[in-house]
């Protein structure tokens, strides 16, 4: 019994150890989407969080600028001790009237006149009540304001998110472009690998001479060499990928580059990013932000008023709250002159809506040129990758040819090399402007406030 249970238990052990292998294997050959990479990049990225932070600081600020329109009930407890009593000394009045009355003697008739007002020890509690009333505006437009710094908080998140998904996008397709031009490296060196040793049998049974193989030799040697760079590529782009979305095991990428393909005009273009870009609608705000303030100074101009009540429920040795516990009273401020201090302000927030403005103008013609090189990118890369396209065909087809007349002794290693080489050109060039055209593209989405549509469309 207990051998048999000594080998359930033993058996029970290698199948933890066999599941824990599998599962370290595959959270250390992770292969993410674009979408994947974006969503752990939201997860894990410290400047997001951070922004998701600020927007939560201004919407706990304007919570409290809501308590503003509410009354404010505080308390307090007071203890004094002063030098000396209070007193107020009347002997001197009492002697008078001593006098006046005929008394010889008006300290034993009328007794001492020096009374004590206060005891030095005193203390006492007051509970407090207030309301604003009337404020000029100041409480209404101070909740505007903060309303709007949650909204600038907001869009500043966005902006945050939307610049690391441009870089994230680049980062992505610049891994994607690596493998690829690995890929095709690694095609040229075995292609040039076997014709290498084919060349060296023909010239090891007397059919071509030395010449021809010592030219495939050098080519082997360089497709090499650039085998090895585009796989040192390969490491340099995963790296930077894995630093921007907070990982480190990733093996592969799934999502392909789109074909390049103009759908839009550049007016419908034009159009998405002047209407859903963040930036532009961060600069909406701040302008809206600029007229609350223009208003806020302007309340200054008016009297504030409200009303208070005080209630004294604890008093020891203060007579003079003995019989008067409670006061209630409405209170107005209005500040006449102030040396020109509000006038001068109402200026200067004036001429902050007029800096806005002109800072929106600049924008939008700033965002139309970059969205307009954005689109112009994507036009010449999709009209050179139409172009490399149909030469891609043509160089296969050579390719094809020039490795036939050599095998069959009619043509020479520096044609078949030099027809390989052409194919991988074309083969290079396609890559990369899939790369540019799919980058561009990208970044044009992000910038239209679209971020989520051009994810969709690399499922």
């Amino acid at each position: 019994m207990t051998l048999y249970n000594s080998h359930i238990s033993t058996s029970k052990s290698n199948l933890i150890i066999v599941i824990l292998f599998l599962s370290i294997n595959i959270l250390s050959a992770q292969e993410i989407t674009l979408q994947d990479a974006h969503n752990i990049m939201l997860q894990n990225n410290g400047h997001i969080k951070a922004s998701l932070f600020e927007v939560s600081e201004k919407q706990e600020e304007q919570k409290a600028a809501k308590g503003l329109r509410y009354p404010t009930l505080s308390a307090s407890a007071t203890y004094l001790r002063l030098e000396n009593d209070i007193t107020m000394d009347l002997n001197s009045t009492r002697n008078m009237v001593g006098g006046l009355l005929s008394i010889s003697d008006p300290a034993s008739v009328l007794g001492d006149w020096n009374f004590t007002l206060q005891e030095k020890d005193l203390s006492f509690g007051v509970v407090e009540l207030s309301m604003p009333l009337f404020a000029g505006g100041k409480i209404n437009n101070y909740n505007k304001a903060t309303k709007i710094k949650v909204d600038l908080a907001k869009n500043a998140s966005q902006l945050t998110e939307d610049e690391l998904t441009i870089k994230l996008i680049d980062y992505y397709f610049k891994l994607k472009l690596a493998k690829e031009l690995e890929h095709v490296r690694q095609q040229v060196y075995e292609t040039v690998l076997l014709h290498y040793n084919q060349a060296t049998k023909f010239y090891e049974n007397g059919i071509i001479p030395e010449v021809e193989t010592l030219n495939a030799k050098v080519a082997l040697s360089n497709a090499e060499t650039e085998l090895k760079a585009a796989q040192k590529d390969v490491a340099l782009a995963t790296t930077a990928l894995e630093n921007t979305i907070g990982i480190t095991n990733i093996s592969q990428i799934s999502t392909n580059f789109n074909k390049p393909s103009i759908i839009n005009s550049f007016e419908e273009f034009k159009t998405d990013v002047l209407t859903g870009n963040t930036q532009l609608k961060t600069i909406e705000k701040n302008h809206e932000l600029a007229e609350i303030g223009v208003k806020l100074e302007k309340s200054h101009l008016y009297p504030s008023i409200g009303v208070f009540s005080n209630y004294i429920p604890y008093t020891d040795n203060l007579p003079l709250a003995e019989n008067t516990k409670w006061m209630v009273g409405i209170g107005a401020k209005w500040e006449i002159f102030n040396g020109f201090q509000t006038e001068h302000k109402i200026k200067a927030s004036k001429f902050k809506i007029n800096q806005v403005e002109a800072i929106e103008k600049q924008a939008k013609l700033d965002l139309t040129t970059y969205s307009e090189k954005l689109f112009n990118t994507m036009q010449k890369e999709l009209e050179q990758y139409e172009s490399l396209d149909t030469n891609e065909s043509y160089a296969q087809r050579l390719k094809f040819m020039r490795t036939r007349a050599f095998e069959e002794g009619t043509g020479t290693s520096i044609d078949v090399v030099d027809a390989t080489l052409k194919l991988s050109e074309i083969q290079l060039k396609k890559i990369k402007a899939l790369y540019e055209y799919n980058v561009a593209y990208g970044e044009l989405m992000v910038l239209s406030g679209k971020t989520d549509t051009l994810l969709n469309q690399y499922q």
